[in-house]
């Protein structure tokens, strides 16, 4: 595994990697799209690929899509255990959790998410799975018990529901999870996913995930470490290839 200090650095290194090393896949579905046979969709792919960002900074990470990133991770981040619309307590009682799907943020990449949007909702948004059972909660509160702790695992996959929406029945998260550690005394975090589509959605992933490590770090009163990255398929679309290396 790589390990780097500086994250231009990195991310022209994993380009140069999957230049080099990625090999052809040709997928018969993306998300909720059946691709066979689309040249399009042929993707350069590196599979199972990690690094290691030492002391990272989300700040440091090049060519994020702003406004929206940070938009999205205010909506990811909002506890929907709390929320009321547009901040103000309501007269009469809601249901909670009161999670945010679609939210605003979408609107500021409407040309990545709208082909998504189904019946005015995503099939999933990062608000619902950070906080499904409230576990984002339970985790920090864990982490500030017992920082030794090798059980600090954020799930972004649901077994109940997702196996059944593989094959291009509907999309699943490609997130899996986040794993947090405290060692002397920094608090690290190592970001799982199944799927990254470099172009599209690598720096912003980098971006999000170091952001919510930043985020703990100043909920639970740790000082930020390091970010460790792990992408059981790294790539790129031929439809996006062009210019990319």
């Amino acid at each position: 595994m790589r390990i780097y200090t500086n994250a231009q650095e990195m991310v022209e290194e994993v380009k140069r990697d999957l230049a080099e090393m990625g090999i052809v896949v040709r997928p018969v579905t993306m998300q909720d799209k059946y691709v066979k046979g689309n040249p399009d969709y042929e993707t350069k792919e590196l599979q199972n690929y990690s690094y290691c960002l030492l002391n990272a900074r989300s700040q440091d990470i090049p060519g994020v899509t702003q406004p929206w990133a940070d938009a999205e991770f205010k909506e990811r981040v909002t506890d929907p255990w709390e929320r009321y619309p547009d901040g103000e307590p309501l007269l009469e009682p809601i249901s909670l959790p009161n999670f945010i799907n679609p939210g605003e943020a979408w609107k500021l990449r409407e040309e990545v998410w709208s082909e998504y949007m189904h019946d005015g909702k995503l099939a999933y948004t990062y608000n619902e799975l950070l906080w499904n059972n409230d576990q984002l909660t339970k985790i920090m509160n864990r982490l500030k018990e017992d920082p030794d702790s090798r059980q600090l695992w954020i799930s972004l996959w649901n077994p109940n529901k997702d196996p059944d929406f593989l094959g291009g029945v509907s999309r699943v998260p490609c997130s899996l999870g986040y794993g947090l550690q405290v060692r002397d005394g920094k608090l690290n975090l190592h970001y799982v996913m199944r799927s990254c589509d470099f172009v599209t959605h690598f720096r912003n992933d980098v971006y999000l995930a170091i952001k919510f490590l930043e985020w703990v770090a100043e909920k639970t009163g740790y000082p930020v470490g390091d970010f460790t990255h792990t992408m059981f398929s790294c790539h790129v679309y031929n439809k996006d290839i062009q210019g990319v290396f």
